[in-house]
């Protein structure tokens, strides 16, 4: 099957990577999940997280031992924007798929799966936060404000 999805190198990680979208994760996923992606909408908006040495980007991060997917997207959405999720308003729509260019890890396959939700609303973020603070960004401005954009985000 071809991809649906252009396949992008992205410097931060040294890594190829592409989407592959779907509800289910693919099945060479399993024991190489590595973190989770969350595109949280308020109304018409979609929330950012400001992080040191990065810039704006969607709520994301690794999974900590023993964490349901959920329950990463749940904590990195509070983490990074100080999000509260609407119960039963996030889906997976699909998995980055990141492998590895170079070093004693080239070759690594990486799993990052990505949801969509919708936030109840927001409050301060937590003490010890890595985000420097949300922004709400209309959905015509994420790829002008975007930390880095290229093909892949694009599509």
């Amino acid at each position: 099957m071809p991809e649906q999805f252009p396949t992008a190198y992205w410097e931060a990680w040294d890594a190829d990577a592409t989407f592959l979208p779907g509800d289910q994760l693919p099945l060479e996923s399993r024991g190489g999940l590595y973190a989770v992606l969350v595109f949280v909408f308020y109304g018409d908006k979609v929330a950012l997280a400001d992080i040191l040495g990065r810039g704006l980007c969607i709520p994301s991060g690794r999974l900590e031992p023993g964490e349901t997917l959920d329950a990463a997207a749940e904590r990195e959405v509070w983490e990074e924007v100080g999000g509260h999720l609407v119960p039963d308003r996030r889906a997976l729509i699909g998995c980055y798929r990141l492998v590895t260019h170079g070093g004693p890890e080239a070759g690594r396959v990486r799993w990052c799966p990505v949801f969509v939700a919708e936030a109840l609303g927001f409050e301060p973020l937590p003490a010890g936060s890595e985000s420097n603070g949300r922004f709400l960004a209309a959905i015509e401005d994420v790829a002008d404000l975007y930390f880095t954009w290229d093909p892949l985000m694009a599509a």
